[in-house]
């Protein structure tokens, strides 16, 4: 039976230094992030064997649990003049589940319609990076231990951002029992082998966890120039349900048929699989006056329905096909932002900065806890200066040169605090901490080996 496996990414960029969330998260959090979370919920209630991954970033997670952001986005949700007359429902939904999207995330995970797991710690372009093994390490194994600390399950894979890849990349995966990731179709296809079943199967890497092929969604649902989100009937409220019935059915349709056919020099799989991943941005960004949650409900509605295919999360899937091709995918290096962002030479200051975290994590076991402190001061400050999530949201993306100034005040911090633990003086807690980010930020979970 084909299967088709639904990730959905939920992420939002934190607020500049020492600063909390601000009138960008409520807007997004009202309009887009809490009507797919009533959509993933009516799914979650109904789902039968039918089961999605949902992908949370770790950035989200510190928003969406933060007390002062739940108090900004339930204002929203108040203000009036409502844009679509489901928002009141939408309010009620926000407040039964007491204003804590965690809560509701955890629930469904548990309940196994929804698996959840984490993006890395912060979204950045891995290739340009993750060659560090401290970095790496940071990235992978910080973002488990965060997720498993927020959602109270250790998560199963990871998902990286914008699907960019460095061969390598698994063996931090493998130290952090993460058993599965995806890369974009192009990147899985010239990898090491090409795999007799193309991509309708995971290829197993060295280091014993799986890669996922992901496919570009078959439909136009998150192309803002020429997508669903553009036909008028959304701006109708009474059109606007038939507008979601009919794109969704669309989209279905054309992804089954891809699951279903195999290419023609291809050995078809005993399940074969495909993987389509979409953003909350995304959606935002293709229907720009709503309705995409909408078009969300009726997918789900018709993944749980289904009978001659069967919706899997990634996580189920590999449990019923453990075995695959012994394979890597290529890199994905994802343009000129993964090299300079805006021209800048940052990578190259956080790969130099890494070097002296590595010094630091070789010594941890014989920190005291003070010490111990001032090296997650300098975790959470480097891997805060390598996010370049500069394009979100999409209405109100960050300025590149407001993106470089946040990213170097993020490594003058590192450096304060490696300066501190040099000085004999670590743990000294800064003034306007901000969010909270990585709370329990503990440096064994960075270190890979």
């Amino acid at each position: 039976m084909p299967c088709l496996a639904l990730v959905l990414e939920l992420h939002h960029p934190l607020p500049s230094p020492g600063r909390g969330a601000g009138p960008e998260w409520a807007s997004a959090a009202a309009e887009v992030f809490w009507p797919l979370l009533r959509a993933l919920d009516a799914f979650a209630d109904r789902a039968g064997d039918a089961s999605i991954t949902l992908a949370v970033s770790p950035s989200w997670s510190a928003l969406a649990a933060d007390p002062a952001a739940r108090r900004l986005v339930r204002r929203e949700l108040e203000k009036a003049p409502h844009r679509r007359k489901d928002e009141r429902p939408l309010l009620r939904f926000f407040a039964e589940a007491g204003g804590d999207p965690l809560a509701l995330i955890r629930r469904w995970n548990a309940s196994g319609a929804v698996d959840a797991i984490p993006t890395t710690a912060t979204h950045t372009w891995l290739p340009s990076v993750a060659t560090d093994p401290t970095i790496a390490g940071a990235q992978v194994g910080l973002a488990a231990a965060d997720h498993t600390a927020r959602f109270e399950a250790r998560p199963s894979g990871v998902w990286l951002p914008f699907l960019a890849y460095a061969p390598g990349l698994e063996t931090a995966m493998a130290a952090h029992r993460l058993r599965f990731f995806g890369v974009s179709a192009d990147a899985f296809l010239r990898g090491t082998v090409l795999p007799p079943a193309r991509t309708l199967a995971p290829m197993v890497t060295p280091a014993g966890v799986a890669a996922y092929a992901v496919s570009p969604p078959p439909g136009p649902a998150v192309d803002p120039h020429a997508g669903y989100g553009l036909d008028p009937r959304y701006a109708d409220p009474k059109q606007a349900p038939r507008a979601a019935f009919d794109h969704a059915q669309h989209f279905f349709d054309r992804w089954a048929e891809e699951a279903g056919t195999s290419p023609p020099d291809a050995e078809p799989p005993p399940e074969p699989i495909s993987v389509v991943a979409i953003s909350a941005h995304d959606l935002a960004r293709a229907w720009p006056h709503g309705g995409a949650d909408l078009w969300l409900v009726q997918l789900l509605e018709r993944l749980a329905g289904a009978e001659a295919i069967r919706a899997s999360s990634l996580d189920r899937h590999l449990a019923r096909n453990p075995v695959g091709v012994l394979g890597r995918p290529a890199a994905s290096v994802g343009g000129l932002l993964a090299a300079r962002p805006a021209g800048s030479d940052l990578f190259d200051r956080c790969r130099a900065a890494a070097d002296l975290l590595a010094f630091a994590l070789e010594r941890r076991s014989t920190f005291s806890a003070p010490e111990r402190e001032s090296v997650a001061g300098m975790l959470r400050s480097l891997l805060r200066a390598q996010q370049v999530d500069w394009s979100y949201p999409a209405r109100d993306g960050i300025d590149p040169d407001e993106g470089l100034r946040r990213a170097s005040a993020h490594l003058a911090c590192f450096h304060e605090h490696a300066a501190a633990l040099m000085s004999g003086r670590p743990g000294r807690p800064r003034r306007g901490a901000g969010l909270a980010f990585l709370p329990g930020l503990d440096p064994d979970d960075a270190a890979v080996g």
